[in-house]
């Protein structure tokens, strides 16, 4: 195993770092509907369309949450949970998968990049490019990013991946040690059970609608897929209301959301008990759209590049082009501050820790 010594300035470059529903959903928004499809595919949301002001409503977070600006959706759907563990498992045992995580080892090449990149950062003779392709180069061998809890930071395994994720789970919890990839691999094959065409290229990872061929429109990709940074906020929120977390509260409670109570002192925060883990998915109360764990439990990947915000408005936005993807949500070891739905973090599409998973979307049906 790494030192944590060794990695500490690696990781925060890198990160920038059931019960079934015996919960009351009185308050679900009548507008959302569900659907289920094929016995592997999860129960989807259906998520109407509409106008909402993207970003930190509040003014209380940060810097890449701003500026708002007025974003319309079509319609489109959403899987109430996160993938779990015995779902995936299904996937990688029809087609013998393997993970990011689980890539070939050789622990002394990641030294070597550890190294080079540290020394690199030392002497100030890195450009953004170089870190992304030394990092992605690092993540092409085996292992994964475990939260340490008593030290608030994360550190590095080469035997850490979805089927040891260095925290206890049943097969109800999410997924985790997930990439970008990983998460797209997935899709095209739920989309297969399915009989929907593939969403992904799996070599550029482009959009593909249902000819097979590449697209930059939502509404042409018919395949499951993951969800624009757009449509993952709009549902958070509850179709764009002015709410603080996925839940649709604005105090973060232990009781209510699973991250890190002890973390941070916030207006918004109260403090309470820390599982120091997933919890199966759907242990707490949905939001009125009927979507559970849109803040904390893991991290989900969006589909977007990460960049700037624009002023501008926008119709269907979709960033297709950068270095990171989006990673949405807040996590099992975050603080409360992260667990807002406005936050947004960048990773390399073949990063992965075991706070990260995803959740499937779906875009609305032609009439």
């Amino acid at each position: 195993m790494w030192s944590l010594k060794l990695i500490l300035s690696f990781v925060t470059s890198l990160c920038l770092i059931i019960p079934n529903m015996a919960q009351d959903n009185s308050n679900r928004d009548k507008e959302s509907t569900f659907v289920k499809s094929a016995s592997q595919s999860p129960e989807m949301v259906l998520i109407k369309g509409g106008k909402f002001k993207m970003g930190d409503v509040f003014g209380d977070g940060a810097e890449d949450e701003k500026p708002v600006h007025n974003v319309r959706l079509d319609d489109f759907y959403l899987a109430k949970c996160e993938v779990t563990v015995e779902a995936f498992r299904k996937f990688v045992g029809e087609t013998g998968y393997r993970t990011s995580s689980e890539s070939v080892e050789n622990e002394a090449e990641q030294k070597r990049l550890l190294n080079q990149y540290m020394t690199g950062l030392k002497n100030n003779t890195l450009d953004d490019q170089t870190k992304t392709e030394l990092i992605e180069r690092y993540l092409s061998y085996s292992g994964c990013f475990w939260w340490v809890s008593e030290k608030s930071s994360f550190d590095f395994s080469t035997d850490c991946n979805w089927q040891n994720p260095y925290v206890e789970q049943t097969d109800r919890d999410p997924v985790v040690c997930m990439s970008w990839q990983d998460a797209i691999n997935y899709c095209n094959w739920l989309s297969g059970k399915d009989g929907l065409p593939v969403a992904y290229d799996l070599i550029t990872g482009q959009w593909l609608d249902k000819w097979g061929n590449e697209t930059l429109d939502i509404t042409k990709v018919k395949g499951y897929r993951l969800p624009t940074e757009a449509e993952w906020e709009y549902a958070a929120r509850e179709r764009g209301k002015k709410v603080r977390f996925g839940n649709g509260e604005n105090i973060a409670r232990s009781s209510e959301i699973n991250f890190d109570p002890g973390r941070g002192d916030h207006p918004y925060l109260a403090k309470g008990e820390y599982a120091e883990k997933t919890k199966p998915v759907a242990s707490y109360k949905a939001n009125r759209l009927g979507l559970y764990d849109m803040s904390g439990n893991a991290w989900e990947w969006c589909a977007d590049f990460y960049g700037e915000y624009s002023s501008a408005d926008q119709i269907n936005p979709f960033r297709s082009e950068g270095l990171k993807r989006v990673i949405r949500g807040g996590r099992w070891g975050g603080d409360a501050m992260s667990i807002r739905v406005f936050s947004r973090s960048p990773y390399e599409s073949t990063n992965r820790c075991n706070n990260a998973g995803f959740r499937i979307a779906l875009s609305g049906f032609d009439e």
